[in-house]
């Protein structure tokens, strides 16, 4: 029999397991765009699940009405995203820059293209689903403070 807390750990754990996979996925995508120089065909599988995982998460937390948004700001969040897209844009310089310096003929424009509407649609959707949700979140504590 399993209480609350056995529950709770084991849901910690898959959560925990999820975001290694999808930091796995998100090294796999940066190694085989700036490294191997594959383009979106080659490495469609890793683009759509770190397009469409938050957008699976942010569907499944509507279904069971569950809002993560909190009242106030939550700056962490926003720091790691900022950290992240300019680690991203610091690497891609970097192989960009490492790649024009082995040839005088090499098309930088294609990975930086690349790169740019992966950046713009994943910034995109995570603002688009954060205002979604807090919007939701108000409408959720109205419904449920009614029930009350």
């Amino acid at each position: 029999m399993n209480d609350e807390r056995v529950e709770q750990a084991k849901n910690k754990i898959w959560s925990e397991l999820a975001i290694i996979i999808f930091c796995g996925v998100a090294l796999s995508f940066l190694v085989k765009t700036l490294v191997f120089n594959m383009n979106l065909t080659e490495c469609i599988t890793e683009y759509l699940i770190l397009i469409f995982s938050p957008l699976y998460q942010f569907i499944r937390m509507h279904m069971m009405k569950i809002s993560i948004y909190s009242t106030h700001v939550n700056r962490q969040s926003l720091k790691n995203l900022i950290i992240a897209i300019v680690i991203v844009l610091v690497a891609s310089a970097v192989s960009i820059f490492k790649k024009m310096k082995e040839s005088a003929v090499y098309d930088w424009q294609r990975p930086a293209v690349f790169l740019f509407i992966f950046l713009v649609s994943f910034i995109s959707l995570s603002f688009i689903t954060n205002k979604y949700n807090r919007n939701r979140g108000h409408e959720y504590e109205k419904e449920f403070d009614d029930d009350i």
